[in-house]
């Protein structure tokens, strides 16, 4: 009966692994897209700007200015991986500011 458990554990991580693999690929395919874009539409708008001035606030200075395409990319992996809110602190830590 262990050897069973045993097996749907390792099953149920691996299948997991493969979702994480999936999702990271899937927001990497989001930003290539947006980037794709940017030539028409820009790198920011008035509410990445408005977003960079409170993360620089909120964060006394230690913020580099994210993109639109990276503060999507970030959602996507807030969103997908984590679950987990848009703070200042999570988008440094996801996009590794």
């Amino acid at each position: 009966m262990w050897k069973i458990s045993l097996l749907l554990v390792l099953c149920v991580l691996h299948l997991s692994y493969i979702q994480a693999q999936s999702n990271r690929e899937y927001c990497e395919d989001v930003y290539k897209d947006c980037q794709r874009f940017t030539p028409r539409i820009g790198r920011f708008d008035e509410t990445i700007d408005s977003f960079n001035r409170h993360c620089r606030r909120e964060r006394l200075g230690r913020w580099n200015n994210v993109s639109r395409c990276e503060m999507e990319k970030a959602t996507c992996l807030l969103i997908l991986r984590r679950c987990d809110d848009m703070s200042c602190n999570n988008i440094a830590e996801v996009l590794e500011l």
